[in-house]
């Protein structure tokens, strides 16, 4: 198995009336592109684990220089069908962007994970 990449450009809305505000617009509108991300943060070696969609929420925003760092929560689940239970954990995320212009470009590597149990 290989290292996972993800790369993304987000356009940031400048109509919006400051950075921080384009920077929350434009993470919040790419929330599914940051599930494989955030599935391998909160990762477990249950296969009925999943994020939950529409959970993150964006906690801080850091710009220094061309480096934007954003701390989002997130929830994730895991659906236990034998018991009907259906538990959710939050967790938490800082995204690491490169301010571009007006984009933010995240080139996050992350190594897979390994399964023992298959």
């Amino acid at each position: 198995m290989s290292d996972q990449v993800l790369s993304l450009v987000l356009a940031l809305n400048t109509e919006l009336p400051d950075r921080d505000a384009q920077i929350n617009a434009a993470v919040k509108s790419a929330e599914s592109e940051f599930q494989p991300l955030l599935h391998q943060l909160a990762w477990t070696d249950d296969r009925h684990m999943s994020i939950v969609p529409d959970s993150m929420t964006i906690k801080d925003i850091v710009i220094a220089g061309t480096k934007v760092t954003v701390t989002v929560d997130f929830n994730w689940s895991i659906f236990e069908a034998c018991l009907i239970v259906d538990h959710v954990s939050k967790n938490e995320a800082k995204l690491q962007f490169e301010l571009v212009d007006d984009s933010l470009v995240m080139n996050q590597t992350f190594p897979p994970r390994w399964r023992y149990d298959q």
